[in-house]
């Protein structure tokens, strides 16, 4: 299994990379708006690398099931003593691991951020936890969405993409609280169970 991960790890490296960065530059703007207060410029900028951020995670899933279905990867590794089940465990986790990796310095800073005395939007304090919690359950099921997108026809995926839109949009209408955060989970969890039987049920 570890090495399954590892094998994903190193396939996507540039989606970690990628992410990594745009990360760091949300880290950046919270770290300016923490010290000059000036979030009225900092907000929209931090939005549209929250939406990069989503965007990049969607394409790690898709490149994930694309790059298999194009090349036959998982057909390949099965004659290796490697089931499908592992295979799609494995390439989860790794993309699981991205995104939290990716995602915790935000977490980091926040809470930096936050226990100033003086500290700009200071009402979010007591809500960090559903706010993190909810940013990585919306990451994740866009992930997700991008893994049906990269194998899945075209139409069905249109479908799923829609589907995608929709549960985001009811999560930033409710906002981060616990019944956004269970409506992503099983959002997740739906999406993931349908790969798995689509992915597990093709011949070699």
């Amino acid at each position: 299994m570890l090495t399954l991960i590892g094998r994903e790890l190193r396939d996507n490296f540039a989606h970690l990379i990628l992410a990594g960065f745009f990360s760091l530059c949300t880290v950046a703007i919270a770290i300016v708006t923490a010290y000059w207060g000036i979030s009225w410029v900092s907000l929209p900028i931090s939005g549209i690398m929250g939406i990069i951020l989503v965007v990049l995670y969607t394409t790690l899933g898709a490149a994930q099931m694309y790059t298999d279905r194009a090349n036959r990867i998982s057909s390949v590794l099965a004659t290796l003593a490697a089931t499908r089940s592992r295979i799609l465990a494995a390439r989860v986790l790794a993309g699981a691991a991205i995104i939290v990796a990716t995602l915790v310095p935000l977490l980091i800073t926040a809470v930096a951020i936050m226990s100033l005395e003086d500290a700009p939007l200071a009402f979010y304090r007591g809500v960090i936890a559903e706010v993190f919690a909810a940013l990585v359950l919306t990451s994740f099921a866009c992930y997700c969405v991008g893994l049906l997108l990269g194998w899945t026809a075209i139409k069905a995926a249109l479908g799923v993409l829609l589907l995608a839109a929709l549960v985001v949009l009811l999560v930033v209408i409710k906002g981060f609280v616990l019944p956004a955060i269970v409506l992503l989970l099983l959002f997740s969890v739906a999406c993931l169970a349908h790969l798995w039987y689509r992915f597990t049920s093709i011949p070699l």
